[in-house]
């Protein structure tokens, strides 16, 4: 079930400048949606010798850190601190509170630094129930969404979610598929006019789609067609943490070189059914923009 706009917002929040982008981000978003906003701070923590925690804040020390964080964004906001493993305590928030959309901050780490030091953002993504908004750059407008597709099920709801937001936001929506076999997919644009036709009629009018096809790389097509976009949108998928240490999936790649937000969204198992029922399964050779 595709829920947007959210009305619960969680900000995953530890005083960074990555984190305070990411508060800029949902705040902007939230005064858009008239969602509810909730800060998450995670002290984290590993286990040492003696496979014992640490004993972590003090009473006096959650309530400084609350007074300070509240002072950065606000005394109406929620402030909620755990501690533990970041990404896992987040995630974990989300699911039992249900949330309806996760902001994080990214710094984008590649390479062999971001396989050492791993990535909180791509973590969150990796295992979460709802979709993530991982924030970057500065805060403007929502006036066009990039959706990258490649005509596949899951690739189509990620399409339906990017159209639904699109529709709220009162923005532009751009579909993209870039292909390296342009002779074996057949007539693109008459693909792309068939999907975005497929929308619920009053969201098809709202978000003004068009489309573009492209031949080459899909993470070098995607990074060249985000520019005048705003967000980019693309479904999550979780895969091998050691096959992806270094190349990562479509997403992950995008999300580490990319100048603005990317929107990562999971599909639910349901949804996924439901898709291949309506539509068949999608050719097996078709590119993976996961």
């Amino acid at each position: 079930m595709i829920r947007f706009p959210p009305k619960k917002i969680l900000v995953a929040y530890d005083l960074s400048d990555a984190s305070r982008t990411a508060w800029r981000h949902a705040a902007a978003l939230a005064g858009s949606c008239g969602a509810a906003l909730e800060v998450v701070y995670v002290e984290p923590w590993q286990a040492g010798v003696d496979l014992m925690p640490p004993a972590g804040l003090t009473a006096s020390g959650i309530r400084e850190l609350r007074e300070e964080i509240r002072a950065r964004v606000g005394e109406g906001v929620k402030v909620t601190i755990l501690d533990g493993d970041p990404a896992r305590s987040v995630v974990g928030h989300a699911r039992l509170h249900r949330a309806d959309l996760i902001v994080v901050g990214t710094h984008g780490r590649r390479g062999l630094r971001r396989a050492v030091l791993g990535s909180t953002a791509e973590a969150v993504i990796r295992t979460s129930p709802v979709p993530v908004l991982a924030a970057r750059g500065e805060v403007r407008e929502i006036r066009s969404i990039l959706a990258p597709v490649n005509f596949t099920p899951y690739s189509e709801y990620g399409f339906a979610y990017a159209a639904a937001a699109s529709a709220v936001l009162s923005a532009g929506l751009k579909v993209l598929h870039v292909t390296d076999d342009p002779v074996w997919s057949g007539n693109l644009q008459y693909r792309l006019t068939s999907l975005i036709h497929r929308l619920p009629p009053q969201v098809l009018k709202s978000c003004r789609p068009e489309s573009e096809a492209a031949v080459g790389d899909a993470v070098k097509g995607i990074l060249k067609a985000r520019r005048g976009q705003d967000w980019i949108v693309l479904v999550a998928h979780g895969k091998s943490l050691i096959k992806d240490a270094f190349f990562g999936t479509t997403l992950e790649q995008v999300l580490r070189r990319s100048s603005i937000p990317v929107l990562a969204v999971p599909v639910p198992s349901r949804a996924l059914h439901a898709l291949r029922v309506a539509g068949g399964a999608a050719p097996a050779r078709e590119r993976s923009l996961r």
